[in-house]
């Protein structure tokens, strides 16, 4: 009777954490069927799907003003004592994107601007969702290991919704991958430092460097696999890191 009751909480937790992401994902689907239709361009697009992701706070906003939940369960809190020291100083997270912006950035200001906004709008709102909701959710009936790794597979499975951008199979499979690791390092550093803070102020410098750099050809593919192995090395090494044992509040 009460593995039956366990496995019922298990699995609602699951299928309540598919519906946030999936609430999620209709967001930046629905701006970018918009900007297809009306054939905007590059800046118009920015702007339009930051706002779209900006207005899907308001999900688990509502969510969290109904059940009563405080900013400080899902992450919004400083980080804990000695925890920075755990995760090297962000210091890996930093490092694997830096190299690109040495190899040159746009210039045009009204493109810069347009994707500061986006990167903050993109950054705040799947860190609150999936590092933030998410992760509470899950981590009341799995482990901490557990709920990294599940929370991550969703973060990646949201990221598939490119393909309905026109996104070649390729390149939506490269995004699921490096989304995929993306979320791993981030919800480890989340419960590592019991705050979602620092994950969104990396989350957004991530988008932001990666879409202003003008690094292309070779360059771009070896510092791609540096920054992969730098990722995968720190992935590991927080791994090991985690207590692997249940309902760790962040």
């Amino acid at each position: 009777m009460m593995d039956e009751k366990r496995k019922n909480t298990k699995l609602r937790s699951v299928l309540s954490s598919l519906v946030f992401a999936i609430v999620l994902m209709m967001f930046p689907v629905a701006s970018g069927v918009i900007v297809v239709v009306n054939d905007m361009d590059a800046i118009q697009g920015y702007w339009l799907q930051g706002v779209f992701m900006m207005l899907s706070i308001s999900v688990p906003a509502v969510f969290m003003w109904i059940t009563n939940m405080k900013p400080v369960q899902i992450g919004f809190a400083r980080l804990e004592k000695g925890s920075a020291e755990a995760v090297l100083y962000f210091v890996p997270a930093i490092a694997a994107k830096t190299g690109f912006l040495f190899c040159g950035i746009s210039h045009d200001i009204h493109t810069i601007v347009a994707l500061a906004f986006f990167a903050i709008a993109i950054g705040l709102s799947e860190e609150l969702y999936f590092r933030g909701i998410i992760v509470s959710k899950l981590r009341t009936c799995f482990t901490i290991k557990q709920t990294v790794i599940l929370s991550s597979v969703f973060f990646a499975a949201v990221h598939a919704s490119q393909a309905f951008s026109g996104a070649g199979i390729l390149m939506v499979a490269l995004t699921i991958i490096n989304a995929l690791l993306f979320g791993i390092v981030a919800s480890e550093i989340a419960v590592l430092t019991k705050s979602i803070i620092p994950v969104i102020m990396w989350h957004v410098s991530y988008d932001f460097i990666n879409w202003i750099a003008l690094v292309q050809g070779t360059i771009e593919t070896v510092l791609i696999i540096i920054e992969s192995t730098i990722m995968i090395t720190y992935a590991i090494y927080l791994w090991t890191e985690l207590p692997d044992k249940q309902d760790c509040p962040l």
